[in-house]
């Protein structure tokens, strides 16, 4: 059974994150000592998403007191599919306001972000590198109901 759990400043966990950030992705966005330096800040928050005891995926978050962004979220490739990414996304907030940054190309996770009520607010040119792509902004609004 897949479990979710909160956590903030557990930079002992930073292993775990950078295991699924390279199972995910092709050369991990991060290294494993920028996770760790995240996983100490005062204002961020993770969530991770467990089987068993092994960490399949997370959501990274930087909250402050109006709003939050989400920073990273990653599923292993063998439980992609099966809820765990929104799950990880029902950790967030309701009462502020949600941003985050997508590589353009990544049309499956723009249709992932949508589906959770994100929608587009703007483009950032040339913002990602290896390979240079632009950003697409997205933001959900706080929830009202």
């Amino acid at each position: 059974m897949i479990e979710i759990k909160q956590i903030q400043q557990q930079p002992d966990l930073a292993q775990d994150i950078y295991a699924v950030m390279a199972a995910v992705y092709p050369v991990s966005p991060w290294t494993l000592e920028q996770i760790q330096a995240d996983l100490s800040q005062d204002q961020t928050w993770y969530a991770l998403a467990y089987d068993g005891a092994e960490v399949i995926g997370f959501l990274a978050v930087q909250e402050n007191l109006f709003e939050a962004e989400v920073l990273q979220i990653a599923v292993k490739g063998a439980y992609q599919g099966q809820g765990i990414a929104s799950a990880l996304f029902a950790t967030l907030p309701t009462d502020k306001e949600i941003f985050l940054e997508v590589r353009k190309s990544n049309q499956r996770a723009q249709a992932f972000y949508k589906k959770e009520k994100m929608a587009v607010i703007a483009e950032r040119k040339a913002y990602y590198h290896d390979p240079v792509e632009d950003a697409i902004i997205m933001k959900r609004e706080i929830d009202e109901g």
